[in-house]
């Protein structure tokens, strides 16, 4: 059987979509011919990761930022930021460049998100398949707005960047209410990390990770994260903080602090009975997999506080604005509560793992 060639389109904004990938990515790299088009930090891990794989090529390429708040697309915003003052035109004429040549018309473009494969796929009329958790916008019947956040900026954005595409997929870790008339997109289980997947819980009853992301402003500064978890002496917190170098954890008896990252993460999460964490797809999604509670504390843009409302509302854990001391006393309290509720569920929580829909879908679909 002759080996595909595949062009893969990963967004860098974050670590989210990079990480999200990886295992299809690793899956299709063991027999196909590969390009992927990433930008900063997912440039940044598929060079180092695959830089000696024979099978795949890493391509930088930019994409525009397009700002956005709950009225649309803010062109002139967009205009106007930094991020944009590059010569992406130039650098991206390059990347298809180098793409025609080196891999010619591909078998297969697969984007999370990133538009220039989109552009590669429709200028030679290839097969275009779009992963990401945005898509789940074009076909729920969702609210329009909460906590002063939409979500019609990323509807315009999915527009602009892939007009059509031949299957769509949104990864998530609920199930989403379908909109008449809606998009046709695929809803699928988050992809899930094989440290995750393979994982033997251990929780101890008095340990509590607290994952503050750093990709957005956070209301609360890390010594009052610190002062709230000071008043629990017989709970053992792990703080992820992206500044954790500037703490000393010796300071604090019952506080351990490490920087986003650390390699006993893993360890820690397979033994902690509570998450406290910003309200993002990527832990979320691990924590429900793995039957932990979560308390919420959502931030910009609309999803975190479309994911925190799930977990509220059917006693996966609770949401709230920030990190307060009364309600966390009241989630490690109903732990087991919550627990039970996530280990009963059968009405809202999208079981499985994502990568093994996901590819077992594609391979169906374009028959390979």
């Amino acid at each position: 059987m002759k080996k595909l060639k595949i062009l893969y389109g990963i967004c860098g904004l974050g670590n989210g979509h990079t990480y999200r990938q990886l295992p299809i990515v690793e899956h299709f790299s063991l027999n196909s011919e590969m390009l992927i088009f990433a930008h900063d930090n997912s440039y940044k891990f598929y060079a180092s990761k695959f830089k000696d794989h024979p099978s795949v090529k890493i391509i930088e390429i930019a994409i525009p930022f397009y700002v956005g708040d709950k009225d649309g697309i803010d062109f002139r915003a967009s205009c106007e930021s930094p991020i944009n003052q590059k010569d992406i035109f130039k650098m991206n004429c390059v990347a298809l460049d180098r793409a025609t040549k080196e891999l010619g018309k591909a078998d297969l473009v697969i984007t999370d998100y990133e538009p220039v494969s989109a552009q590669y796929a429709y200028a030679y009329s290839l097969p275009l398949v779009t992963i990401d958790q945005q898509s789940k916008y074009l076909c729920g019947n969702l609210p329009k707005e909460l906590a002063g956040f939409a979500f019609k900026d990323e509807v315009e954005r999915l527009h602009m960047f892939f007009p059509k595409a031949n299957a769509r997929i949104a990864c998530s870790f609920f199930k989403v209410p379908i909109r008449p008339g809606g998009d046709e997109v695929n809803l699928m289980p988050p992809t899930l990390k094989d440290s995750v997947i393979k994982m033997e819980r251990k929780p101890k009853h008095n340990s509590i990770m607290i994952y503050i992301s750093s990709a957005r402003e956070f209301s609360q500064t890390p010594e009052e994260i610190i002062r709230v978890c000071s008043n629990f002496k017989d709970i053992e917190f792990h703080l992820f903080l992206g500044q954790s170098k500037l703490y000393d954890p010796k300071s604090f008896t019952n506080i351990n602090i490490y920087q986003h990252g650390d390699p006993r993460f893993d360890e820690i999460l397979r033994e902690c009975s509570g998450i406290v964490s910003t309200a993002g797809h990527s832990l979320l999604s691990e924590a429900m997999y793995l039957g932990i509670p979560v308390y919420a504390i959502p931030v910009a843009p609309y999803e975190q506080h479309m994911n925190a409302g799930i977990v509220n509302k059917y006693g996966f854990g609770i949401s709230y604005s920030k990190l307060n001391a009364d309600r966390l006393k009241y989630f490690i309290e109903k732990i087991p509560d919550f627990s039970m509720a996530i280990e009963k569920d059968k009405e809202i929580l999208l079981r499985g793992v994502g990568q093994k829909e996901i590819i077992k879908f594609l391979k169906n679909k374009f028959e390979f």
